[in-house]
């Protein structure tokens, strides 16, 4: 019984031993490893590079005594800043580069811009001409009696084969693509407009050369300068109140302005008239006369004959007027028309 109860006393003592060895195993190897790491760090740091600084003149000579490793942080730190450092340079290069270009291309750009629009702006201009000069075309085939197309109303034809496909404007952008395209499209317009143009004044001037007096006994030129105050057609009257028919055009001028013929012609009357007051008419033959109201003087009498400029009459505000100015009027066969139509210079 005595054996039994001193067994147990003996665990916690091999329990210690075993504990100790462990420790002394543990603190051993350590050591070692501190000996290994300690070794290591003195043959890493047994090699040193000197490190002399050179005065330019004579001088104390300064030495930097560097370890290996230092010097291999150092020269591959220097390394990879000499990189970055070129590789900097080439990048800002390059970007200046195609800055560069890109500013070139964008001031070629504008100046293709401003000299698309300098010509889209005299093809406008040269349109308005153009315009004019059908306009002067329908006057001119007014009073000659020649067919008539109003200004405008022409249709022209466009047509061709199918060319080639311009690959280069899918290159430009929608701005300037929009104003190249407007840029063909006048050119295309201006030369349709003066092929016609010039077909039209071609026939005229056929024509006005067959009938050159005609030409000279067609009322086109203005009798007098000045502002229209009330224009051909239905107006109200300024004296009724009511919607009448005007069948001239009043000229506003000052008081005694002379008043010139527009074509050649007789004079078959001058005289007075109750509205018109003192009111002068012209003959052109062909059935074609023009009436002349509110004048202040007669120049010329009855059965005078005149010539395109020859002074007519005064003007005045003779009759129902309300103020100086001259009521012009042309009819053909007895039927009154639009003088605006016949007007030219």
């Amino acid at each position: 019984m005595a054996k039994e109860k001193a067994q147990p006393k003996k665990e916690p003592l091999r329990v210690l031993a075993k504990i100790k060895i462990l420790a002394n195993a543990a603190a051993t190897n350590l050591a070692l490893q501190w000996e290994r790491l300690k070794a290591g760090y003195i043959s890493l740091f047994k090699n040193w590079y000197t490190l002399m600084i050179l005065p330019q003149k004579a001088g104390k000579v300064y030495k930097v005594r560097i370890p290996q490793p230092v010097f291999f942080l150092m020269v591959g730190f220097g390394g990879m800043l000499l990189l970055g450092g070129a590789y900097s340079l080439i990048s800002t290069l390059t970007l200046s580069s195609r800055l560069h270009s890109y500013h070139a291309m964008q001031t070629e750009y504008l100046r293709n811009q401003v000299e698309v629009r300098r010509i889209s702006t005299q093809m406008d201009q040269l349109t308005q001409q153009l315009d004019r000069m059908r306009e002067l075309d329908y006057k001119l085939r007014i009073v000659s009696g020649l067919e008539v197309e109003r200004p405008g109303s022409a249709t022209y034809g466009i047509g061709g084969s199918e060319g080639e496909v311009d690959h280069s404007l899918d290159r430009m952008d929608p701005g300037q693509m929009n104003l190249m395209t407007m840029v063909d499209r006048d050119l295309t317009r201006l030369k349709e407009m003066a092929d016609y143009q010039e077909e039209s004044f071609n026939n005229l001037r056929a024509f006005l050369e067959d009938r050159k007096d005609l030409l000279e006994r067609t009322p086109h030129r203005w009798p007098v300068r000045g502002f229209i105050s009330s224009t051909f057609g239905y107006r109200l009257d300024p004296f009724t109140g009511l919607q009448t028919k005007h069948d001239g055009i009043d000229i506003v001028a000052p008081r005694g302005t002379i008043i010139k013929a527009p074509a050649d012609g007789i004079v078959t009357f001058a005289g007075v008239d109750p509205a018109m007051g003192n009111m002068l008419v012209l003959s052109h033959g062909y059935g074609i006369i023009t009436r002349y109201g509110h004048n202040e003087a007669f120049l010329v009498r009855e059965g005078r004959r005149v010539k395109r400029g020859d002074p007519l009459v005064t003007l005045g505000c003779s009759g129902k007027c309300t103020g100086p100015h001259l009521h012009y009027e042309i009819r053909v066969n007895d039927l009154s028309v639009n003088p605006m139509n016949y007007l030219i210079d």
